[in-house]
């Protein structure tokens, strides 16, 4: 207990109990259980967060210990002869008020319980006490917004490494990225870069996790999760490029999932150094190629360098193999207006419904080479 709150409190308690001398009245007070927290964060919806119960408590002195100083955690105490129930902050728990709780609340011998004890109780339960109160207040609300930015938290609250891994189930490239452990700037500000909520929390990775340490999460991540939860919106529409890219690859990888059965086929007559090139192709989540899926002397060059490259099981660097896949993919995309228009001035005769940007190239040159030879001839 402070003593500079000592004389108060003992006066105040003298003045309730029923003994007028204070080394026995004090021994007619216990702790019920009951602990209550001021909620700091209610001062944002121009609330005074005073607990319902402590506003209405008969000890009419809400925020206050029964000494007069502020507090934040309400702990109750009876007076077990007259039943008068009072107010006092967690400095102000006697030792008798814990012992009378454990040998009549917890059964064990009044002439077996040591200071030690008291105190070991007083750190261990008195912190259990708090972490009930906190979850029978703020348990619900939490749980729902933790569930809400667990996931998104993950992906925002991270810092990147500069380094790449290849990812097996979208076979590409990714950015390895790592858990942000350390917050930076002023809460709030643009430049306020936030540490993982998750990792804070609950992360399986930290030995030092809020839930393990007090079992309840301290201000300054509450503090955060409220920001975190107001900002989601923003959050989502910063990932939308990247999800859209990987929406994108998981379509080209299911289409090309669909021609499996003609790549077995087609693997079976191929030579075994094209079966591995094949094998490659498989892996990297790319269809099987030759260099005259090209439509340049450029492109064809840097098919056959890549060709080379997985045959002899040279990993792509991520540029390479972006590159590799944006040539591939050009198959499956739809002619461009401006090239069906180009295609019409031409005089193409072909049906315009089924070209690709690859196949309305190759039109536009092979019109070409025809009116280069004819006018040869």
């Amino acid at each position: 207990m402070s003593k500079s709150h000592y004389p108060r409190l003992t006066d105040r308690l003298l003045a309730l109990s029923e003994s007028d001398d204070y080394e026995e009245a004090k021994h007619e007070w216990r702790i019920t259980g009951r602990v209550w927290r001021l909620d700091g964060r209610k001062t944002y919806d121009n609330s005074d967060g005073i607990p319902t119960q402590v506003r209405h408590h008969p000890s009419n002195h809400p925020s206050k210990c029964l000494c007069g100083h502020p507090i934040v955690y309400h702990f109750e105490i009876e007076n077990t002869l007259n039943g008068t129930q009072e107010i006092v902050g967690s400095t102000c728990i006697g030792n008798w008020m814990v012992l009378r709780h454990m040998s009549e609340k917890l059964n064990i011998p009044r002439d077996t319980i040591t200071e030690e004890m008291i105190e070991a109780w007083k750190e261990e339960t008195v912190q259990g006490l708090v972490k009930d109160a906190w979850w029978e207040e703020n348990g619900e609300e939490f749980q729902t917004m933790f569930d809400e930015v667990k996931d998104l938290d993950l992906r925002i609250n991270v810092r990147q490494t500069g380094k790449n891994y290849f990812d097996d189930k979208l076979k590409m490239y990714r950015p390895i990225t790592k858990i942000r452990k350390t917050s930076s700037g002023r809460y709030g500000s643009a430049d306020y870069k936030m540490s993982s909520i998750v990792w804070r929390w609950n992360h399986p990775d930290n030995n030092k996790s809020q839930i393990n340490r007090k079992g309840y999460p301290d201000d300054k991540l509450m503090n955060d999760i409220h920001l975190f939860s107001a900002m989601i919106n923003e959050h989502l529409e910063s990932l939308k490029d990247e999800d859209t890219k990987i929406a994108n690859r998981k379509n080209y990888l299911e289409s090309i999932s669909l021609s499996k059965k003609d790549d077995i086929v087609r693997m079976n007559q191929l030579s075994s150094q094209e079966k591995q090139l094949a094998e490659r192709c498989e892996y990297y989540g790319i269809q099987y190629f030759t260099a005259d899926d090209g439509n340049t002397d450029w492109e064809r060059t840097f098919l056959n360098d890549m060709r080379l490259r997985l045959i002899n099981y040279r990993d792509p660097t991520t540029k390479q193999l972006e590159t590799l896949m944006n040539i591939l993919q050009r198959d499956k995309e739809a002619a461009t207006q401006k090239q069906i228009a180009y295609l019409r001035n031409l005089g193409y005769e072909g049906d315009y419904g089924t070209l690709t940007k690859a196949s309305a190239s190759k039109a536009i040159d092979d019109i070409h080479q025809k009116r280069r030879s004819d006018k040869n001839e």
